[in-house]
C-alpha cells in the first residue's frame, strides 16, 4: 500500500474513509460495551476525533494506565449501553428494510417503464409524442395490410 499522490484524491478518500472508520468505533463501543478513542490528522493537518464515553476520558485512562474504577459502576451507564445496543439494532433492521424497498422500488419502476415501453398505444391519443403518433400510425397501417392479406388468403 502506498500514499496517493493526488491530493485531491487523497482528502476525497481521508473524508470518507474518516466517517467510516467512526461508525465502526460506535459500532464496536455500542455492541462490545467497550470505551474507544480515535484521533486523526487530516492532509490538511486538523484534527478529528470520536470518542466513547469521551476522547478526554479514554486518553486519561491510557495515560494513567489504569482500568476504569469498578467502585464507580453507574447502573444508569450499563441502562444506557443497553438501549444503545437495542437502538443499534433497531437502526440495522431499519437500514436494511430501507435498502430491500429501495430496491423494490427500483424494480416496480422497471417493470412500470417495460410496462409502458410496451403498451404505449394503449394510452390515449392526446398524450403521446409525434414520434409516437408517426409509429402509431405506422403500426396501424401495417396491421391493415397484414389483416387485408390474411383476409385475402381466407377466400
Amino acid at each position: 500500500m502506498k500514499k496517493m499522490r493526488n491530493e485531491s484524491n487523497l482528502r476525497v478518500t481521508f473524508s470518507k474513509r474518516r466517517t467510516g472508520v467512526f461508525k465502526k468505533a460506535s459500532e464496536l463501543a455500542t455492541l462490545c460495551g467497550v470505551d474507544v478513542a480515535v484521533i486523526m490528522f487530516s492532509p490538511g493537518n486538523r484534527v478529528f476525533s470520536f470518542g466513547s464515553p469521551s476522547v478526554d476520558s479514554v486518553v486519561q485512562r491510557y495515560k494513567t494506565q489504569g482500568p476504569p474504577p469498578l467502585l464507580t459502576l453507574d447502573l444508569n451507564k450499563v441502562h444506557s449501553t443497553a438501549d444503545e445496543v437495542e437502538l443499534h439494532t433497531h437502526l440495522h433492521c431499519l437500514s436494511n428494510q430501507i435498502a430491500i424497498e429501495k430496491k423494490r422500488t427500483k424494480d416496480l419502476n422497471h417493470l412500470a417503464k417495460a410496462a409502458e415501453d410496451q403498451f404505449w398505444w394503449a394510452r390515449p391519443i392526446e398524450s403521446m409524442t409525434d414520434s409516437q403518433l408517426d409509429k402509431y400510425k405506422k403500426m396501424l397501417e401495417e396491421f391493415k395490410r397484414q389483416l387485408k392479406e390474411k383476409c385475402g388468403n381466407l377466400n
